[in-house]
């Protein structure tokens, strides 16, 4: 039996490495698992609670900015520095709120200690994948070139799709760090 068969699960299982996937990969896992920390919500307030409702917001905001980071780089023109500071300023900002929301009891909720720590962990795995998906948008070689074209006669109803392009190309020099560790 390895040693490390018994520990754990680690962030490299469940996100993979950053050289593996593709800017588009990584911002729909991250857009993912920003839905299930919203989600989460509810295993601590009942549906109307204003903590719920600001649980929700919080989350609601992370992902919309994730969801226009193409619109930061390309139609802003901003820089990956100023994008990350802002990232990062809004996720101190709403995951304080929801460790001080955490902290105080409610009624009839689930905050036992293994919930709390399992949700805290979310907040971990939600960083570190956000900030893949942010730093993997502004590198060229990590980005998806797709485009499909959607056919459709109006007459007949039939329709026909043909998708052409290419995934994002690994440089040599980073393909070791695709694999798995």
């Amino acid at each position: 039996m390895s040693k490390f068969e018994d520990h754990r699960l680690l962030w490299t299982a469940i996100l993979g490495r950053f050289e593996a996937h593709s800017h588009q990969t990584h911002t729909h896992q991250a857009l993912g698992w920003i839905g299930s920390l919203k989600d989460d919500g509810r295993d601590f307030w009942p549906e109307g609670a204003p903590q719920l409702e600001r649980w929700e917001r919080g989350c609601t905001e992370l992902g919309e900015f994730l969801s226009r980071l193409g619109t930061r780089r390309d139609l802003k023109n901003q820089d990956l520095a100023t994008a990350m500071r802002e990232f990062i300023q809004e996720f101190e900002h709403h995951t304080e709120r929801m460790y001080q929301m955490l902290s105080e009891p409610v009624d009839g909720s689930n905050n036992d200690d293994e919930r709390l720590t399992q949700v805290f962990d979310w907040m971990n795995l939600v960083f570190r994948s956000s900030i893949y998906a942010l730093l993997s948008g502004w590198i060229e070689d990590k980005q998806d070139d797709f485009l499909t074209t959607i056919t459709i006669n109006l007459a007949t109803g039939e329709s026909s799709q043909e998708t052409t392009g290419t995934g994002m190309k690994v440089l040599k020099k980073y393909q070791r760090a695709t694999k798995r560790i």
